[in-house]
């Protein structure tokens, strides 16, 4: 059977070379009822796939900017081939909703492997396991919605008691979130899924301040290895907020202690006056 994150994010081939349609969905959607970065980056990511149509071939690398937030219901992806190289290629591919670019990026695809790193001195974060934290983030609801986004209900977020201030409303001041991640359906994740993850948290600077909505301006993403099966963890934290906006970066961690894919972001916020 299809998983759900497998029909959200599906396309097919559009009208003319290199585009694919696609239907933005509901469930994807957070506040607001915007579809989320890393959905919109997965969707991009299995059309990029498509285009060049080799098998093996995964996207590593994006460079993504947000124009403006679409709507769920009908789009297209539009897709360019800049480079078919040996061991990397290149592609540019853009999401267009009524006639207008809502997202640009340019997406390097390579093949992946399942070994260790050859070198690395990021630790994984340590954290409760996964049940505890399970059990904490169910006493909690957010803050924004009164609930939960839809989204929420497709995707397992178990937060580590400690980075889970933001819930009730009194934010640790730690600028930084930890959780374990898993698909509601238990859809295995992959390079497709791993996309998704690098941005499937609340922002992390709900855990210096509460401010409501927080879009993406620009995002990068890097994908490292084929995730070991079971749950994912994630660490999310904000460097800096100034001028209106934070920069936030991702860590992706696997059963097996591997980092799988990291990000980096650029957000637009509206902090709270002073007191």
């Amino acid at each position: 059977m299809t998983s759900l994150f497998d029909e959200c994010t599906a396309v097919r081939p559009g009208a003319a070379d290199g585009t694919f349609a696609t239907e933005l969905r509901d469930e994807f959607t957070i506040v607001n009822g915007h579809p989320n970065g890393g959905y919109l980056l997965a969707v991009m990511g299995r059309a990029a796939v498509a285009a060049l149509g080799e098998e093996d071939r995964h996207v590593v690398g994006s460079t993504t900017s947000y124009i403006a937030p679409p709507s769920t219901g009908p789009a297209t992806v539009v897709t360019e081939v800049r480079r078919r190289g040996r061991t990397a290629s290149q592609l540019h591919v853009v999401l267009v909703q009524d006639d207008e670019p809502k997202v640009e990026g340019l997406m390097t695809l390579a093949a992946l492997d399942d070994g260790p790193p050859a070198w690395g001195h990021v630790a994984p974060p340590e954290m409760p396991d996964e049940e505890t934290c399970r059990a904490a983030t169910r006493s909690h609801r957010s803050p924004i919605t009164g609930g939960e986004p839809p989204m929420a209900r497709v995707v397992a977020q178990a937060f580590d008691p400690a980075t889970l201030g933001w819930a009730s409303g009194a934010p640790g001041g730690g600028g930084e979130m930890r959780a374990w991640l898993r698909m509601a359906d238990d859809r295995p994740f992959d390079p497709l899924g791993l996309l998704f993850a690098v941005d499937a948290l609340p922002p992390a600077t709900f855990e210096v301040a509460m401010t409501g909505w927080v879009p993406t301006l620009s995002l990068t993403a890097y994908i490292r290895a084929r995730p070991a099966p079971g749950p994912l963890r994630v660490r999310f934290r904000v460097g800096t907020i100034a001028t209106g906006r934070a920069d936030e970066t991702c860590e992706v961690w696997d059963g097996a202690d591997r980092l799988v894919a990291q990000s980096t972001q650029l957000a637009a916020l509206r902090m709270p006056p002073a007191p």
